[in-house]
């Protein structure tokens, strides 16, 4: 196989490649990398809505699902606050004890359930 084609050989050889081409294909690849985010029916909104409530009104933990254009992540804390189209999560870290909290959107949560400490009361 041809030395241009491995590593960054298709870079290095070609001469006339201009910085914004590069920097284009470079997006291109990045961009082919993004997870597509999932439809949620209408019953999983009330479900996903429901759950956050109750965690607010309660003070129970719960694990949420959230989308990120690069990896989907699970967290887990406790709902204090909300506003139209985002809520507050306070999370704890339980090796250190210290507290911290995110604004997440309503949009990106894709699945949400309670703690196992809920499901035990």
């Amino acid at each position: 196989m041809s030395k241009k084609l491995e590593m960054n050989g298709l870079w290095e050889s070609s001469r006339m490649t201009l910085p914004q081409h590069k920097e284009s294909a470079i997006r291109f690849q990045k961009e082919k990398q993004f997870i597509q985010r999932q439809a949620l029916d209408e019953q999983e909104i009330h479900f996903i809505s429901a759950t956050l409530s109750q965690s607010q009104i309660y003070k129970k933990t719960v694990r949420l699902t959230i989308y990120d254009k690069n990896q989907v992540r699970t967290t887990s804390g406790i709902v204090t606050r909300s506003k139209h189209g985002e809520f507050r999560l306070d999370i704890i870290d339980p090796f250190s004890g210290e507290e911290n909290w995110n604004w997440i959107r309503f949009q990106d949560v894709m699945k949400v359930e309670f703690s196992k400490e809920w499901s035990e009361d």
